[in-house]
């Protein structure tokens, strides 16, 4: 069968990237010929700006939120050589200039990422293919969507009648966490699978194993896996920098820029997960991150704040990495003296990804 999988796979961000290079590998585990689908505008321009005038309303969003947002911006704008990478990557890896505009599907798979995600100012406003609305397609399923901070109660009657009628599209629907059920749920009352992000649940052993990073990184080094300056505060950087100086760590930053960790050159995404496999330590508090830190690293920080809340303490719980969890800075060094269990967590994704696998099977 032809399957498209309509994704966020455009997005500069190692996640974005691999998540989609994972969900199409294991689909075509099966026989599938697998494309992705590139993300519209809305059509709707008055559902277009709801979204755009909520994203900034919504509770958990504030000045530094809106900052931080800006700063993305920038940074994509004038990291070049970054943004050829990810282009190589999508040319290379996902195949998507062969990707034809009135190609008909046999199935399209919407996820994995923040697909749900529409009270927040992005360039495609409020599109209902994210929802189930695919017109070329002949069946739809969602895979570990995540409606990331939209909540059903700050929708409009519009923007929640639009999404409704979306999802009333769709065959199955699998959720990456309980939030995302929550929002699911509240709008269609239909069941929900939960299933593991791609990532997590995919195999890179092939891809990594004969990659070799260690001219591109130092010998013993720490990764601050972020967003662009989102670790800022004194307290945070003077802690990690604390750490780094005792255990004679250099500390790098492969993914958003810190102002007080020296820029480095970017990695392609699998040399990142190389990087954390090597790392002697992880700071994160990106869902992505954490992930990779779960996966490959051996010591790991995970600082859970207000606006990540909902995607991280459900993702640590399920991966049960709670006890990586920062929760107060001065127990970095505790939180991080705590290896990694890599037998625990390598079974947890196993079973995980048995799962996924059946669910995929079961529903293309």
């Amino acid at each position: 069968m032809k399957i498209g999988i309509l994704s966020m796979q455009k997005v500069d961000n190692y996640g974005s990237v691999l998540q989609a290079y994972s969900l199409k590998k294991m689909i075509e585990t099966f026989g599938h010929q697998v494309e992705f689908i590139d993300i519209k505008r809305g059509e709707d321009e008055n559902l277009n700006a709801q979204c755009e005038k909520l994203s900034f309303c919504s509770e958990d969003k504030d000045t530094n939120w809106i900052i931080f947002q800006i700063s993305r911006v920038i940074n994509k704008l004038s990291n070049i050589m970054s943004e050829r990478m990810y282009n190589k990557f999508r040319l290379n890896e996902l195949n998507i200039n062969k990707v034809a505009d009135n190609t008909i599907y046999d199935v399209c798979v919407i996820g994995s990422d923040e697909v749900f995600n529409c009270l927040q100012k992005s360039k495609w406003g409020f599109d209902s293919q994210l929802f189930g609305n695919v017109k070329n397609a002949k069946r739809v399923i969602t895979y570990a969507a995540c409606c990331g901070s939209t909540r059903e109660e700050n929708l409009t009657d519009e923007l929640r009648t639009a999404i409704v009628a979306a999802m009333a599209n769709l065959n199955s629907i699998s959720v990456r966490d309980e939030n995302t059920e929550k929002f699911v749920r509240a709008l269609t009352k239909k069941e929900c699978n939960y299933n593991l992000d791609p990532v997590a649940v995919g195999d890179f052993s092939e891809e990594i194993r004969d990659i070799d990073i260690k001219k591109k990184l130092p010998n013993r080094y720490c990764i601050v896996y972020a967003y662009k300056d989102r670790i800022s505060d004194d307290d945070t950087i003077n802690a990690i920098k604390k750490y780094c100086e005792k255990y004679n760590l250099v500390l790098i930053a492969p993914f958003g820029e810190q102002k007080w960790i020296k820029t480095m050159k970017p990695l392609t995404p699998f040399e990142l997960l190389k990087a954390f496999e090597n790392a002697d330590c992880i700071v994160t508090d990106t869902f992505h991150g954490t992930i990779f830190g779960a996966k490959f690293g051996k010591r790991m920080a995970v600082i859970i704040r207000d606006s990540n809340r909902n995607k991280l303490e459900d993702l640590t719980k399920r991966l049960s990495i709670e006890n990586h969890v920062l929760t107060d800075i001065n127990e970095l060094e505790k939180v991080l003296s705590v290896e990694l269990d890599r037998v625990g967590i390598d079974n947890v994704l196993k079973e995980a990804r048995k799962d996924t696998l059946k669910y995929l099977e079961e529903n293309l």
